[in-house]
């Protein structure tokens, strides 16, 4: 039976089981000035900013104010702490965006669109308005060091970050030919590298000065996307077919499960290369060899400075050799305490893999990954999301069907993910559940017996989703890891070893309504949710903003319409003309 932690007991915890509004436990008070002090944007920036000034400014309040006078948004459709500090440009830019976001030609275009930051004549227009709208709507800064600002408001209000260096490969280029090698080339994806290895001392230095050097209740993570780390990307669609060959046979959906077996390949390459198109060569070893020796690099100066490593998932065509290097790492850096090895890591899980809830594989997948990390000591960590790309691999299964041009490498007749998004939605659920249960079960073995609580199991679940968030809260009450107190409006009280083991992600710039409901509904020493804080030149993270301009149609067309911008509305709208005026 599960016993109720002593610090649960008192009378400030029990205080604040009761109705509230907002919670008052474990919020950590950063004076503004350090919102405004930590660092100072660079000079070109905010002299662009400056430069651009009245125009950027009439540009979007024209834009933003037309059209509220032809509709009717009622300022009660969202709770006015939400809005409220928000400056009444970043209010405007909000209602901008994502009514940009909601028309459909403009954002399945807008990858050709931001092509025209690198015409010359408009680029600086063209750079400057995607600056004042997507890039601040959805990014962080230009420098993990502009980003810290942020990170201090965030933790104001008992949120945590994910730091992700926002670079994409650009997938028309994944498959064309390049010449190999030369330093030249390889030199910026070096440079990525120590940009991600610096991004985790940012981390770390800003959790030394919010918590102290302890190994719990750090809640500023980095993201890295193994993509990004290579001269060329198809070199990991080479080992994922080169896997789907030696792997182990299993009644799995394509893209399978990792086997212990997979990097075998880099340590002992055939002995006479295939000659097949798309086999694996002597540089294309040497290339995943590297990226190995790069991600243990990163890993370890995570594992120093206790800041966990998120991999991203991406598309299904790089996924069994995500899952191989992912496997690989969690193996080493992610042991639990035994009598061989007591001195393991305190910060645990250290790495954490992608789970994407659309592919078909993701249930069985998941509990594969439980078992064996039970069998082999190791502590797994799981971020569990619904998944981006969805469209892309319809398309791509499809083609490859067909026998056209195709990224998918899929031998299966049915494509890789789910056809409709209730089916993404109930595997989502299933798999929550799943999570929720081996972390009860977790907890269960350590609590009772006064063991270290080292977690050896924990989730981030990445969803803007409401419905799953309330399942969440439901089965953290239901099996006994989280209180509620019996009054309406209770909060949902979070013990210390929960927090450590249990986080919710949402993007940066998305669904703030539902972080702040999630904030204001809970309680907890440390951050519970998170928000994913890209960073990153502008030129740099053009891709990733077109992505997300992308993922932001199929979200606000699918019963969520609006909400983003009524928020917006409904707050500029009461600013400008009083409350009086935007209820009418």
């Amino acid at each position: 039976m599960l016993r109720i932690p002593r610090i649960l007991t008192k009378p400030s915890f029990l205080q604040a089981l009761r109705p509230a509004s907002r919670p008052s436990l474990g919020r950590t008070f950063v004076p503004r000035a350090q919102w405004r002090n930590a660092s100072t944007s660079t000079g070109g920036t905010a002299s662009t900013r400056r430069k651009f000034g009245f125009l950027s400014g009439g540009a979007l309040l024209a834009l933003g104010l037309s059209p509220f006078y032809a509709s009717h948004i009622h300022a009660d459709a969202v709770a006015p702490d939400e809005t409220e500090d928000l400056s009444l440009g970043a209010l405007i830019r909000t209602y901008v965006v994502y009514t940009m976001c909601s028309i459909p030609t403009l954002v399945d275009n807008s990858p050709k669109l931001m092509q025209l930051a690198t015409l010359p004549g408009i680029r600086w227009f063209a750079e400057t308005f995607v600056r004042i709208t997507f890039f601040d709507q959805f990014v962080g800064g230009d420098t993990a060091q502009n980003t810290l600002p942020l990170l201090y408001k965030l933790r104001a209000t008992n949120k945590g970050a994910l730091f992700a260096y926002s670079v994409e490969v650009d997938e028309a280029e994944a498959t064309a030919s390049s010449s190999k090698g030369t330093q030249a080339e390889r030199s910026p994806y070096k440079r990525i590298v120590d940009e991600m290895v610096h991004c985790v001392d940012v981390a770390a230095d800003f959790e030394d000065r919010i918590s102290g050097k302890v190994h719990t209740g750090r809640k500023t993570w980095v993201a890295v996307k193994l993509s990004a780390l290579l001269p060329d990307a198809e070199v990991l669609i080479k080992l994922s077919s080169h896997l789907l060959t030696t792997r182990p046979r299993l009644p799995i959906a394509f893209p399978g499960c990792p086997h212990s077996t997979d990097l075998d390949v880099l340590d002992k390459p055939p002995v006479e290369p295939s000659q097949r198109p798309g086999a694996l060569t002597a540089e294309d070893i040497a290339a995943l060899r590297e990226l190995h020796v790069d991600l243990v690099r990163i890993c370890t100066r995570a594992q120093q400075r206790g800041v966990k490593i998120i991999i991203d998932a991406e598309y299904s065509w790089y996924q069994p050799a995500i899952d191989a290097l992912t496997l690989s790492l969690t193996r080493q850096f992610n042991k639990l305490p035994s009598r061989s090895n007591p001195d393991a890591s305190h910060v645990q899980p250290l790495v954490y893999g992608t789970y994407q809830a659309y592919l078909r594989r993701t249930p069985e997948h998941l509990a594969q990954s439980l078992a064996d990390a039970k069998a082999g000591n190791y502590a797994l960590g799981v971020k569990l999301v619904r998944g981006a790309y969805h469209p892309h691999e319809l398309a791509a299964h499809a083609a490859g069907l067909a026998h056209n041009p195709s990224l998918s490498i899929s031998p299966d007749a049915q494509p890789p993910v789910w056809s409709m998004k209730p089916e993404t939605d109930a595997c989502y659920n299933e798999c929550l559940r799943v999570l929720i249960n081996a972390i009860r079960e977790d907890v269960d073995t350590r609590r009772p017996r006064g063991l270290p609580q080292t977690p050896a199991v924990a989730a981030l679940f990445g969803t803007h989703n409401w419905e799953s968030c309330e399942l969440l809260l439901q089965e953290l009450v239901k099996t006994g890891l989280a209180f509620k107190g019996p009054e309406e409006g209770s909060l949902v009280l979070l013990p210390d070893d929960v927090t450590e083991r249990v986080t919710i992600g949402q993007l940066y710039g998305m669904h703030d309504d539902l972080t702040n409901h999630l904030v204001n509904t809970t309680a907890s020493n440390t951050p519970l949710i998170i928000k994913y804080v890209p960073y990153g030149a502008l030129s740099e993270v053009m891709p990733y903003l077109s992505r997300r301009a992308i993922e932001n149609k199929s979200v606000l067309g699918e019963g969520m319409a609006g909400r983003e911008r009524r928020r917006a509305a409904a707050e500029i709208k009461r600013r400008l003309f009083g409350s009086w005026f935007a209820m009418n």
